[in-house]
């Protein structure tokens, strides 16, 4: 193997791990603050991919069409977790499980009843098209977006968890909720922020992953496995442990993908392995 082509596969291993970070933030997100299984995940990023591409076309504006969507995708979370996740807190996760798989089949079929069941393409707009050199070898523009939307997503949460006084809010109500009140502040407007800020990552994850492989209202819960096996690598609890894992995922998918290409789709499935007959709670998880 050539270096330059060694950069090449590098590169995009490095922005198919931004896109598995991306898939699966949100998700480790809550379940890490607030300890729900979100299972509907997958249909949130659904739902952003196929609302962000519409608001793309409706404002002609392909940054406002994003955030806007995703502001949107954080809403429903939200109302989801004022009128429904609140009332499971500290209850039986099966409860949990049969409200979020509930969710999914909700949403998927809203999608259909608006947009169709038939898969649609996404065209790039003209500012991601094409590519540039790097290193002597063509990289597409859109993957280096990919790469520098996701290293800014995850700096500025790393941020908002470490270093800012709602982080340490947030950190503190998880483990004495009752603390945290008696201190004066309202603990459940802080989880729902938390859950709007969770839908609000996979309405940029659904809308980044339209340009991959279209729309389609399968989308999201094709992507759900891989996202529940990153959490797991990442360790139980730990969304950095998450960010970490996703990176290494995409690593192993591309490389395994030249190598072996016949084992690239056994690629997350036999990094968990590895990662969980080391550490059985995950890279960054607690025992």
């Amino acid at each position: 193997m050539t270096s330059q082509l060694f950069v090449n596969i590098l590169l995009s291993a490095l922005s198919l791990g931004v896109i598995y970070f991306l898939l699966s933030s949100g998700f480790a997100l809550v379940f890490s603050l607030l300890r729900v299984s979100n299972f509907s995940h997958g249909s949130l990023i659904m739902w952003g991919a196929y609302l962000g591409v519409y608001l793309v076309k409706a404002l002609s504006n392909f940054t406002l069409g994003l955030v806007v969507s995703a502001v949107v995708i954080g809403i429903i979370l939200a109302l989801v977790e004022f009128f429904l996740f609140r009332r499971l807190y500290g209850g039986n996760p099966l409860f949990e499980l049969l409200l979020t798989f509930g969710l999914i089949y909700i949403l998927d079929e809203a999608v259909k009843l608006i947009w169709g069941a038939a898969m649609i393409t996404v065209d790039k707009p003209l500012f991601l098209q094409g590519t540039v050199m790097i290193y002597g070898e063509p990289f597409a523009i859109l993957r280096l977006y990919i790469f520098g939307l996701g290293a800014f997503i995850c700096a500025a949460l790393y941020f908002l968890l470490n270093k800012t006084k709602l982080g340490l809010i947030i950190t503190a109500g998880i483990e004495n909720k009752e603390m945290v009140r008696a201190l004066g502040i309202n603990i459940n407007k802080v989880f729902t922020f938390v859950c709007w800020l969770g839908g609000f990552l996979a309405g940029i994850a659904g809308f980044v992953l339209a340009f991959f492989t279209g729309l389609s209202p399968e989308m999201g819960t094709n992507q759900l496995l891989n996202v529940l096996v990153i959490v797991v690598v990442g360790g139980l609890g730990s969304f950095m442990g998450a960010a970490i894992a996703a990176i290494i995922m995409g690593l192993a998918e591309a490389f395994l993908g030249f190598y072996l290409p016949e084992l690239a789709i056994l690629s997350s499935f036999i990094v968990m392995f590895i990662v969980l007959g080391i550490k059985p709670s995950g890279l960054l998880g607690e025992e």
